[in-house]
């Protein structure tokens, strides 16, 4: 037999789809193939697979299979028939299943490779598909993603038939772009190149189109749409396709602009697309878009908010920018004119200042259709109009109109007229300079750095710029630094020479005493010149020892910012050996010059703590004890405090050479508590001290000093001196205390007085301990050493002493009383053994400090113990003059230290150190407040007043010490229980609200009102004070008649509301009665106190408002005792009108003050029949009768 043929093998070019048995025999056995290769799940994702996308593009163009497939999916898409005689017996039909498959093999068909879809064949599928594409979009998205690609094919190739794929099409590609979220800009790019079908819809149509509406409304306000540019311009498009939707479209628009808040980019948006859509022509070139621009523009002017006016002008903003677009400047002018002009002179400074901002955005505002002829006119009236509001009575208004003229010169200047261009500049130059407002000067200098922008405005600002040389010492720290950026500005401008501008010494000034800010640009100004990069590192460094030479100060500041502004590290180490070399040498420099070089050194030495290899440089320059010799040469405390601050870094391992210096600077720093650098020269010898180990020989040496004055002061004085100091295991050997032994003060001694020098080193001492005290990091090894006692028990003695003599000095030093207070404050271990009691150190300390206070309170101001016989010859005229300066400066430092007593109390109380003797403490706080006033105004009455500062700082002490003591009334309720509440805060209460009529006597309204409005905070608390006996006290002492203030006199307060409300409710003819009766002037500080207290009272617990109207009225029986009637009237008055509002009803829950009103009613009415009263005062009476019969009920 032969063998059989073998079969030929497939060309390269063929493929399996061409043998018949691999491709399917018919279209309906195709789409059976792709609904089993396409996933059937509709959260799958839609992908057409491999195996059918290449049979299907490997089909050629005549393949019957191709011929046949648009009819077959057509089929497959169609509903399915429905049997309407069948239809009430048979089951409702299940929803067709999701075509796939077909929509899959449809997809592949319109992108075959080899050639172009058969449109007329494939349009009946795709409109089957468009059909269904709502439902699917919701039950299947994957297929409806896939069937809108088909349909964005069709209508990219321009099909026959395609605007009948686009009514569904459209909104599922709005939908989908407002819900994609950060993906949204590939869905905005396809649905804008589907712009050409939207005019396809009938907008007319509400019933079919109201959902697309909605939806294209929505793309409005979705940041989406605005940000991108494909959606600016589809919106640009939806405004022009209805008249509707133009009009509802454009209210959105108007509605974001009106919301206050709306950010910048999108109002730059919405006027982006309101133009475009004007440019394109339709609904918002025609009536509906002119009328919203018009709002556009009344908002812009008349809006109440300054936001939606510059909302309204951003709008606005999108049309002038295109002004060479042919009818857009005219359309502006037809606008703006109409309301512009108008309202630029309206009395409504908000309207004037909206419209200046609108008309400096549309400057030149001309009409293009007329000529220049008629136009020249309307720009001299602008010119006119910003002119005049330079002037302006409003700042904010003269400050736009400064920048606004700027601008309009930098972008005008050529075609602005020379006289007005000068008389614009003299203007601001001059005038606007000079303005009161801060923020119209710093206008002036932002302009003017603005205008410099323009090369033609240059020669004629170099004359007027020198006349701002007054403007680098304004008040404004803003001002200030604008005109050094104006310096920086033309620093590098040919036409200019900026020490024209403003001199060298005033710049130097600015640059010692500034902001660091400030003093940082002026360094940037003077590098270039003072420690220039392009010289030698000699030359450069030999200028700017030549600038700390002129100024050491500023030479010292310049160095400090040198490094951030550009100068190159080595080049700062060399100017710090340049610097050093030449301060040691001292060669033609005075002590100023030495301490700028060393100062200006350590600056630089700072300015390269990031820098180890310019630091290791230092290390070596300043080796062999060379820091030693500089501390030596150095005059001023703040160039020591300077070196000794930078020493851990130029000798991390030598400190033991500044051993003592150190020393020298803690035993001798007296007076330290009162200059500054003083203060900090000490710090920094204590770090030093701490870092090399010494802790114990610094705390040794304060202790020694303040041991040595406490003993002889104890001797001088009397006092018993403080106890000594038992020998601590801890320290170490050799360094015993040194007792100084007490001077021989002879006969007599106890009447001696201490020098001020003795006085001041115990200060000095005493300071140092109480910065050990507040640092951390020293804290605890202190108050843990042995020495922390020997200073607690000198600084007891020493305190008495202040305490006991203040009234003799000039100047009071609070240090030893503060540290006193601060090492009891830390709970020391009792050191007397002899007075252990169950109270702390903090109660003991106190006590001891009130006993002292209160010894001082009963002490007549009189002239100081007399001095020794050798200080006797002072003549007679020199001890008067002496004692009278005494008197104020003693009361002085007598408040001062009653404020830091009770500062210390509120203190102490509050982390619950104090709470022994809280009585003791309210009784202070009231004596100490009746001493103040009592003192300040005996001494107004006498010759030795208080008189400018003096009075301030007094009423300053006053007012912080009334906080104090209004604290303690808070701690003290706080702490107390239901049942009882101490009397003396009732007191206290009323010494502090007496504090306002006094103050008011003596000092004045204006002060008197500064001290009301620091009491308003504390007021609810003192109201709970008056009312505290009754809140919380027996109920004997609720009864009607009861009055605590016994037989005294009335508190000022109470009876200068009296007073008030007689001159309130004095009626015309009835002068004379109320002058008797409203004796003394009108006191607005007390009449505010008054209307703050009965807001509170009446907003707050009615049972608060009985209390205190029952201790009002309870007064009322001494004051008829007295005869003082007007005072009766006024109290009621107030009761009856201010709190009860002359209401009957307001007496339903007062039980207190209704028994109060009736049983004074009775009294008065005793009174009105005795014959004792004359017609005047009888009259008052039954005045007082007629207002409480108003507010009582009727039995």
């Amino acid at each position: 037999m032969p063998p059989t043929r073998r079969r030929p093998r497939p060309g390269r070019g063929s493929t399996a789809a061409g043998s018949d048995d691999s491709v399917p025999s018919s279209a309906a056995d195709l789409l059976a193939l792709a609904g089993t290769l396409v996933p059937a799940a509709a959260t799958a994702a839609l992908k057409s697979p491999p195996h059918l996308k290449q049979l299907v593009h490997s089909l050629p163009a005549s393949h019957p299979l191709l011929l046949s497939l648009p009819q077959a999916i057509a089929l497959a898409l169609a509903p399915p028939p429905s049997d309407a005689a069948s239809a009430s017996d048979a089951p409702p039909p299940s929803p067709p299943p999701t075509p796939r498959g077909p929509a899959v093999v449809l997809h592949l068909l319109l992108t075959h490779p080899s050639h172009p879809p058969r449109w007329d064949d494939l349009i009946r599928p795709l409109e089957l598909l468009h059909g269904r594409l709502a439902l699917l979009a919701t039950a299947d998205p994957p297929l409806a993603a896939h069937a809108a690609a088909c349909f964005e094919l069709a209508w990219r190739a321009d099909a026959p038939g395609r605007e009948a794929l686009v009514a569904q099409t459209l909104p599922y590609l709005v939908a989908l772009a407002l819900t994609s979220g950060a993906t949204a800009r590939p869905v905005i790019r396809r649905l804008f190149a589907l712009r050409d079908a939207l005019p396809l819809l009938d907008y007319d149509d509400d019933q079919s189109i109201s959902d697309f509406k909605m939806l294209l409304l929505r793309c409005f306000v979705s940041p989406l749409f605005l940000k991108a540019e494909e959606g600016r311009k589809f919106l640009a498009l939806v405004l022009g396709v209805s008249e509707g939707i133009a009009r509802e479209g454009l209210e959105l628009i108007r509605a974001q602009v009106g919301i206050k808040g709306a950010k910048r980019a999108a109002l730059v948006a919405y006027g982006e697309v309101v133009f475009r859509a004007w440019k394109d022509g339709g609904w918002v070139r025609a009536e509906v878009g002119e009328a919203f621009l018009q709002g556009m523009m009344e908002a812009a002017v008349h809006a109440g908010s300054k936001e939606v006016a510059k909302a309204a002008r951003k709008i606005i903003s999108a049309f002038v920018e295109q002004r060479a677009v042919a009818g857009v400047e005219k359309l502006v002018f037809r606008l703006a004119e109409p309301v512009l002009f108008r309202s630029l002179q309206v009395a409504n400074s908000n309207v004037r200042h909206n419209a200046l901002h609108l008309l400096l955005d549309l400057f030149p505002l001309e009409d293009p259709d007329v000529t220049k002829d008629v136009n020249d006119p309307l720009i001299e009236k602008q010119f006119f109009l910003i002119e005049k509001l330079l002037m302006d009575d409003c700042p904010e208004i003269r400050t736009v109109a400064v920048e606004g003229i700027c601008r309009i010169l930098n972008q005008y200047w050529e075609i602005v007229p020379a006289p007005t261009i000068s008389k614009f500049l003299s203007k601001i130059v001059d005038d606007m300079s000079k303005d009161s407002c801060n923020e119209v000067r710093l206008s002036t200098l932002n302009g003017l750095i603005y205008l410099l922008d323009n090369p033609q405005s240059h020669e004629v600002l170099k004359v007027l710029f020198p006349r701002l040389s007054d403007m680098i010492s304004d008040s404004a720290l803003s001002v200030r630094t604008a005109v050094v950026d104006l310096l920086l500005a033309i620093r590098d401008l040919r036409s200019f020479q900026y020490n024209k501008v403003v001199g060298l010494s005033p710049l130097l000034s600015s640059l010692a005493n500034d902001h660091p800010r400030i003093a940082q640009k002026i360094t940037r100004l003077l590098i270039p010149s003072y420690f220039p990069s392009k010289l030698s590192t000699k030359e450069a460094c030999a200028r700017c020892i030549a600038l700390i030479k002129r100024s050491p100060v500023a030479g010292a500041r310049f160095c400090e910012f040198a490094l951030s502004e550009g100068s190159s590290p080595r080049s700062i180490v060399d100017l710090v050996k340049f610097s050093i070399t030449l301060a040691l040498s001292q060669t033609g420099l005075n002590s100023e010059q030495i301490d700028g070089l060393i100062i200006a050194s350590v600056n630089l030495i700072k300015s390269l703590s990031e820098e180890r290899s310019s630091l290791a440089t230092l290390r070596e320059f300043f080796a062999n004890a060379k820091l030693r010799l500089v501390l030596q040469t150095v005059v001023s405390e703040g160039a020591r405090a300077a070196l000794l601050s930078i020493a851990p870094d130029v000798l991390p391992d030598d400190l033991s050479v500044l051993h003592e210096e150190c020393m020298d600077i803690v035993v001798n720093a007296a007076r330290i508590s009162k200059q500054e650098e003083c203060q900090e020269t000490a710090l920094a010898a204590h770090k030093l001290m701490v870092l090399s180990g010494w802790s114990d020989e610094l705390f040794e040496a304060l202790a020694n000093i303040l041991q040595s004055k406490a003993s002889d002061f104890a001797e001088i004085y009397g006092f018993e001196p403080p106890p000594c100091p038992i020998a601590n295991l801890r320290r170490k050997k050799g360094k015993s205390l040194k007792k100084t032994p007490a001077r021989d003060v002879g006969k007599g001694s106890s009447k001696s007085k201490v020098s001020n020098e003795d006085l001041a080193v115990a200060a000095g001492a005493a300071w140092q301990i109480n910065q050990l005290v507040k640092a951390e990091d020293l804290r605890d090894a202190f108050l843990q050493s042995s020495y922390s006692e020997i200073a607690f028990s000198s600084l007891k003695v020493i305190s008495q002493v202040f305490i006991e003599q203040c009234l003799y000095l000039d100047s009071l030093d609070l240090a030893p009383v503060l540290a006193y207070l601060s090492l009891a404050t830390y709970n020391l271990p009792d050191i007397d053994t002899r007075s252990c009691s169950e109270s702390s150190t903090a109660n003991q300390s106190l006590d001891h400090l009130l006993n002292c206070f209160d010894k001082l309170l009963n002490t007549p101001i009189k002239n100081p113990p007399p001095p020794s016989k050798s200080k006797a010859s002072r003549s007679k005229g020199q001890q008067k003059g002496a004692s009278e300066g005494n008197t104020v400066k003693g009361t002085l430092n007598a408040l001062m230290l009653g404020t830091s007593i009770l500062k210390f109390i509120v203190d102490t109380t509050t982390i619950k150190l104090v709470n022994d003797d809280k009585i003791r403490c309210l009784k202070f706080a009231s004596s100490y407040t009746k001493y103040a006033i009592s003192s300040i105004k005996k001494h107004q009455e006498q010759s030795s007043s208080f008189t400018g500062d003096d009075l301030k700082d007094a009423l300053v002490l006053i007012r912080s010490s009334f906080t104090y003591a209004a604290k303690i009334i808070h701690l003290v309720l706080s702490s107390s229980t239901e049942e009882s509440s101490p009397p003396e805060v009732f007191l206290l209460a009323n010494d502090l609200l007496d504090l306002v009529p006094s103050v008011e006597s003596f000092a004045g309204s204006r002060f008197a009102l500064s001290t009301v409005s620091v009491l308003k905070q504390w007021l609810p608390v003192l109201i709970l004070g008056l009312a505290c006996r009754w809140l919380m006290g027996p109920q004997n002492e609720m009864a009607a008649n009861f009055c605590p203030f016994g037989d005294s006199c009335l508190p000022l307060w109470l009876t200068a509301v009296a007073k008030n409300e007689l001159l309130d409710g004095k009626e015309p003819g009835h002068d004379e009665q109320s002058g008797q009766a409203a004796e003394g002037e009108d006191s607005p500080s007390s009449r505010k106190l008054a209307e703050m207290m009965a807001i509170l009272l009446k907003k707050g617990s009615p049972r608060i408002l009985d209390c205190v109207g029952g201790v009002l009225l309870s007064t009322l029986q001494l004051m008829l005792q007295r005869s003082e009637y007007g005072v009766v009237l006024g109290i009621t008055r107030f009761v009856c009108s201010r709190l009860l509002g002359n209401s009957t009803s307001a007496l339903e829950n007062l039980q207190l003050t209704e028994d109060s009103l009736r049983d004074n009613f009775f009294k008065i009415d005793r009174y009105v029949g005795e014959e004792l009263v004359d017609d005047d005062d009888r009259q008052i009476l039954e005045s007082t009768k007629l207002l409480i019969r108003s507010v009582l009920p009727e039995d």
